[in-house]
């Protein structure tokens, strides 16, 4: 009976969050502290073995965070979009269709309660807990414009406006007149205007929630590059997250401030910008002169560096500028034409375009 005791004794105690180990997979709605949230975890795949990826969000806010739990853990990890951990989760083990546990935030120390119920249990792994309906349709709905603070470029203010995955921008300032108003219809136009225009955006958070539990965001931005009482060019970036320097897109895209028109500047050179682009390849005369004092280095001959590429056209106070994306080889070219010697290289619409900038003869 001693030795029995003592190897009771010798037994490790039993700790709750041990529990983790036990399969979570599938969809739950409850409460972190007496914040109603509702939370995923995503079914083990073949060479993980056991849950690894998860997300939440509180369904006041309906922003998913991810949650994972890294090799050799118990502890669930939360996590922001910077790769911060913000909480922590220590979950027991599952009772019928109930799961609860604590919250701990890591810095101070300071604990919640988790409560949570079952709301859809987990299917093969082909249909991922985090990418099921009952996880995303609550996050689908069809969310708000979000307006920036004012923002101030040369004297002149602008705000930027951000629905889902896009962002576009509007001008704004007392007196600018019907043409701005133009622009701004046109600009507003590139939002989504229904669920339906957002599908792609819906399918591609879906498939990361369901791979690993994050959501992956694009790095994009609008904000203007030039800005006169004549012409307002505006510049859009988007670069794709999970690509590298090959997937940045730039567009450039020019309107007359007075009646709010858009303008291919590339016809002010005798050129046209392709289709859903902004670039074109340099006329012959204007390449031979922006090149006549070049040196092509040895890597970058016979590659669309040496001149043959194609080249965005923006507007600058002091003149025009020609330059190429960058592919990270140094090979890129960049132009300013000023103003008092674009004269011969620019077309009748050119010459009529600038004609302000251009010097009086």
């Amino acid at each position: 009976m001693r030795r029995f005791l003592l190897a009771c004794l010798s037994l490790p105690a039993l700790n709750p969050a041990m529990a983790a180990d036990a399969p979570v997979q599938g969809v739950w709605q409850g409460t972190l502290g007496k914040a109603s949230v509702v939370a995923c975890f995503n079914q083990p795949s073949p060479t993980q073995g056991s849950d690894r990826s998860g997300s939440y969000y509180y369904t006041r806010y309906k922003s998913p965070i991810m949650l994972a739990r890294p090799n050799g853990k118990v502890l669930w990890e939360e996590s922001n979009a910077k790769g911060d951990t913000t909480g922590t989760w220590s979950l027991h083990a599952q009772q019928g269709s109930k799961l609860d546990g604590t919250w701990t935030e890591p810095k101070s120390g300071k604990t919640l309660p988790l409560a949570l119920t079952l709301l859809e249990a987990a299917g093969d792994r082909e249909h991922p807990s985090c990418a099921s309906d009952a996880y995303n349709l609550p996050l689908e709905e069809f969310p708000s414009i979000k307006v920036s603070k004012p923002i101030t470029f040369e004297g002149k203010q602008y705000r930027n406006l951000t629905l889902a995955d896009t962002v576009t921008l509007e001008l704004i300032g007392a007196g600018l007149g019907d043409g701005v108003t133009k622009i701004n219809a046109q600009l507003r136009a590139v939002l989504a205007k229904n669920r339906q225009d957002l599908a792609d955006f819906f399918a591609t958070r879906r498939e990361y929630l369901g791979r690993n539990g994050f959501t992956t965001q694009d790095e994009v931005y609008a904000e203007p590059s030039y800005w006169s009482s004549r012409w307002v060019t505006l510049r859009f970036y988007r670069w794709p997250a999970g690509y590298g320097a090959n997937g940045i897109s730039i567009k450039l895209r020019t309107w007359d401030v007075k009646t709010g028109q858009e303008t291919d500047v590339w016809h002010w050179f005798g050129a046209s910008a392709s289709d859903g682009d902004d670039k074109a390849e340099l006329p012959d005369r204007l390449r031979q002169a922006l090149f006549k004092e070049v040196k092509i280095d040895a890597g970058c001959k016979n590659t669309d560096y040496d001149g043959r590429g194609r080249f965005h056209l923006s507007l600058k106070p002091e003149g025009v500028s020609f330059w190429e994306d960058a592919n990270g080889s140094g090979c890129e070219n960049d132009f300013l034409l000023p103003y008092d010697k674009a004269g011969p290289f620019l077309s009748a619409k050119g010459h009529a375009a600038l004609s302000d900038l251009l010097p009086k003869n």
